[in-house]
């Protein structure tokens, strides 16, 4: 009688052709990439020198960004976190998928436990116009759920305040998505609309009908006043050391102006020095350009662009103030109001400027909407919550009511 045997080598084969190689199943590979592990996702804390060494990831994830956002790409919040004082750097928080590709960054700003409402915020700094976070357009709302599952297994504050982000964006929508499959409650915290520039259209019928015809005829009687006095040109400057150079003039056309000794980037080393790193590297990616308006090939009007994902945002502007009654700026905005609608690969231009702006308002007719949305964490009770975002709308009161006692004593010693 012949004994019975296993035949190991066979049973192996087979295990592996069925996926169970090892008694566990085989990974499921689409393109190369295990596809069940990129649905699993994980967020954690990861410091400077960290991210410095992720930059080709980081700016893979901007690339595939469900809504981009210029500053957060590594050129500009890197920079932004390296040459501002300690006390403003924020924590970096990043969600990965089980293969280790980059989902989502989230810088934040932690709540204050003394003098704060008890809401963490994404990083909103003076040099930054939006706050949207980057996340990975084909797992949107799980990156998001991801981060917020952080947040109420690590903090204690009572929400997050997704701070400055299109109203009516992807990101929003994902955003929703995620604090409705977690029961978590929303509030709007703040929102207003600031200028914009879609694609379409003729520089002076849009400027026309944002301000009146009577401001584009005023607007030609400056530009003819401005070419008798010499050799009028408008500029970009795109290279990296073409970019390099205009940055300086930049500054210095700012520091001669009113902001010298109040905010001007020449007035700090520190933000010099930002500006001067951040325009360099984003430069080298082709996401920034100086654009200038020049009297006899001196720069009179300056404005630094940045762009992301087909979106372009006017960050900086300059003028010489000397010129003031032939409007630099104006006639230099007029200028990129042309260059835009020539392009035929940009979404929109977003102003960066305020709300109801003196200028900008008047020659850009259509509008973009911007939030700041608050959502609030599982691990805390609702009650605490809207108790903070009661707290964050009385400090927002307080603040504009500041801003608005500053202005009127302002123009009192100005007359």
């Amino acid at each position: 009688m012949v004994a019975p045997f296993l035949n190991i080598k066979g049973i192996a084969f087979a295990m592996a052709e069925f996926g169970l190689a090892d008694g566990r199943p085989a990974p499921r590979l689409v393109a190369g990439v295990d596809v069940d592990a990129a649905k699993v996702l994980e967020a954690e804390e990861a410091s400077i020198e960290r991210l410095d060494a992720l930059q080709a990831a980081w700016a893979d994830l901007a690339a595939r960004a469900l809504e981009p956002n210029a500053f957060y790409e590594p050129g500009f919040a890197l920079s932004a976190a390296r040459h501002f004082p300690v006390s403003e750097r924020p924590r970096f928080i990043v969600v990965k998928n089980g293969a280790g590709r980059m989902m989502g960054l989230f810088p934040i700003v932690a709540a204050n436990p003394l003098t704060g409402d008890g809401l963490t915020r994404l990083w909103l700094h003076k040099q930054a116009a939006l706050a949207t976070p980057l996340v990975d357009r084909d797992m949107a709302a799980e990156t998001i759920e991801a981060f917020l599952e952080w947040m109420e297994a690590r903090g204690k504050s009572t929400g997050v305040v997704f701070a400055r982000m299109p109203a009516d964006g992807k990101f929003r929508r994902a955003l929703e998505r995620a604090a409705t499959s977690g029961a978590r409650r929303l509030k709007i915290l703040d929102s207003y609309e600031r200028a914009a520039l879609l694609p379409g259209g003729d520089a002076d019928e849009l400027c026309a009908r944002a301000g009146s015809k009577k401001k584009l005829a005023d607007m030609r009687r400056q530009a003819r006043r401005l070419r008798e006095m010499g050799r009028l040109t408008f500029e970009s400057h795109e290279t990296p050391e073409d970019v390099r150079v205009a940055a300086e003039e930049f500054m210095a056309l700012e520091a001669a102006g009113w902001k010298a000794g109040r905010g001007a980037f020449l007035s700090e080393p520190a933000l010099a020095t930002f500006l001067r790193s951040a325009t360099r590297l984003l430069a080298a990616e082709k996401r920034c350009r100086i654009q200038s308006l020049r009297l006899n090939g001196k720069p009179i009007a300056m404005a630094i662009v940045l762009e992301s994902q087909g979106r372009s945002y006017c960050w900086k502007i300059a003028f010489d103030e000397s010129l003031r009654s032939q409007a630099p700026g104006v006639q230099l905005v007029y200028e990129q109001t042309k260059a835009h609608l020539q392009r035929g690969d940009l979404e929109y231009a977003d102003s960066c400027a305020i709300a109801n702006h003196p200028m900008i308002d008047k020659l850009w007719p259509d509008r973009i909407g911007v939030c700041d949305l608050a959502v609030s964490l599982r691990a805390r009770r609702e009650r605490d919550f809207l108790s903070s975002c009661r707290r964050d709308h009385a400090r927002r009161q307080i603040r504009e009511l500041a801003k608005r006692a500053a202005s009127r004593l302002l123009k009192r010693k100005v007359s």
